[in-house]
C-alpha cells in the first residue's frame, strides 16, 4: 500500500484533512503555549464580536475566570440584568405609551390633534363644525355588505345613489348584450353577474 494512499490516510492517528486544518489554524494565544488555537473565547464586553483563540485546556481556564460584567458598576449591572428580561427593548407601563406622548409635539406641528383631543376642522372637511349637514346624507340608510358588492359589480362604489345604479345597469346591459356585439356571447358571464347584482339591489329595496 502506498503511504500517501487515501485508504492508508484513514487509519492514521491524525488524517491528512485534520492535520492540514490544524496546521492552518492560528496558534493558542495563551502565553507560552504552542498548541493550535482551535477554540474561540469572547474578548469582553468592550470588544463585542471579537474573540481570542485558545487550545482546549486554556479555553477552559479562560472561561472559568471570564466575567462579562468586569469593571461595570453594581447599579449598571442591575439595570443590565433588568433590561435583559425584555431583550433590551423599550417597554412602557400598562395603559401608557411614552413614545406616543413624545410624539404629541410632532403631531401638533403637523396639524394633527394630540391624544384625547378633538380634531380641529375649520373648513368642515371632515363633517365637523362649520359644515352644514347634507339632507341626502341624513336620509340615506346604511348600506349592507351585499349591496356594496353588488354596486362594485356594476362598477360603482358604496356612495352611489339608486338612480346612478339604475343608469349604470341600463348602460351595462346594452353594452354587454349579444345583440350589441354581433351575436358574440363572450360577455355572457359578465352580463349575468350584472343582472344578478341589480336583482339583488331590488330585492333589498336599494332600488325600486
Amino acid at each position: 500500500m502506498k503511504l500517501d494512499s487515501k485508504y492508508f490516510d484513514k487509519v492514521r492517528i491524525k488524517p491528512a484533512k485534520e492535520r492540514k486544518a490544524a496546521e492552518s489554524m492560528p496558534g493558542c494565544e495563551w502565553p507560552g503555549c504552542t498548541l493550535a488555537g482551535n477554540h474561540r473565547a469572547p474578548k469582553g464586553r468592550a470588544d463585542e464580536g471579537a474573540y481570542h483563540r485558545f487550545c482546549t485546556n486554556h479555553v477552559q481556564q479562560y472561561n472559568k475566570s471570564y466575567n462579562f460584567f468586569d469593571g461595570m458598576p453594581d447599579a449598571a449591572v442591575t439595570d443590565w440584568l433588568k433590561e435583559s428580561a425584555t431583550g433590551h427593548r423599550p417597554t412602557w407601563k400598562l395603559g401608557q405609551n411614552s413614545a406616543a406622548t413624545h410624539n404629541d409635539e410632532t403631531r401638533a406641528k403637523s396639524g394633527r390633534p394630540k391624544r384625547g383631543q378633538t380634531r380641529v376642522d375649520p373648513f368642515g372637511m371632515f363633517g365637523g363644525p362649520g359644515k352644514s349637514p347634507d339632507p341626502a346624507d341624513a336620509q340615506r340608510r346604511n348600506i349592507r355588505n351585499g349591496e356594496v358588492k353588488a354596486l362594485y359589480t356594476l362598477g360603482l362604489d358604496e356612495h352611489a345613489s339608486p338612480d346612478q345604479a339604475k343608469t349604470q345597469y341600463k348602460t351595462l346591459v346594452k353594452r354587454l348584450h349579444p345583440d350589441a356585439n354581433a351575436g358574440s356571447r363572450a360577455n355572457e358571464d359578465t352580463l349575468r353577474a350584472v343582472i344578478q347584482a341589480f336583482d339583488y339591489l331590488r330585492s333589498t329595496g336599494f332600488v325600486d
